[in-house]
């Protein structure tokens, strides 16, 4: 009994190295830049003299000054939250990101510097 264990628990660990190895592939990077523009479902970003655009879903995460109450407000009001309400062009973001064939996913943006009231 004791062997068929050790033997499934080898089975086991043997199968879960292809999936390891493809999460692997999955390299999170990240940028600091400036945002050039932005919508509900993307965010560009200028990089030196190329302009970046990503991928906004769900599972997307935003951070920045003040958005949790600004979030529970619209939340009260019945509201979803949409990105275009906490970044705006001109703002200064890292991001967090990864490729998806051939667009880039971000999983994590921050708004480090919010851009100047005009």
């Amino acid at each position: 009994m004791r062997r068929l264990v050790g033997v499934l628990a080898v089975a086991v660990a043997i199968a879960a190295v292809p999936s390891f190895m493809s999460a692997q592939a999955a390299k999170t990077m990240n940028t600091r830049s400036t945002v050039s523009a932005v919508s509900p479902e993307s965010l560009s970003v200028k990089s030196g003299a190329d302009t970046l655009t990503f991928m906004i879903d769900k599972d997307t995460t935003v951070t920045a000054k003040g958005a949790t109450h600004k979030s529970l407000a619209l939340k009260a009001d019945g509201k979803s939250t949409v990105l275009t309400d906490f970044v705006k062009t001109g703002d200064t973001v890292t991001i967090d990101y990864h490729d998806m064939g051939s667009m880039k996913h971000a999983s994590r943006i921050n708004v480090t510097t919010a851009a100047a009231p005009k």
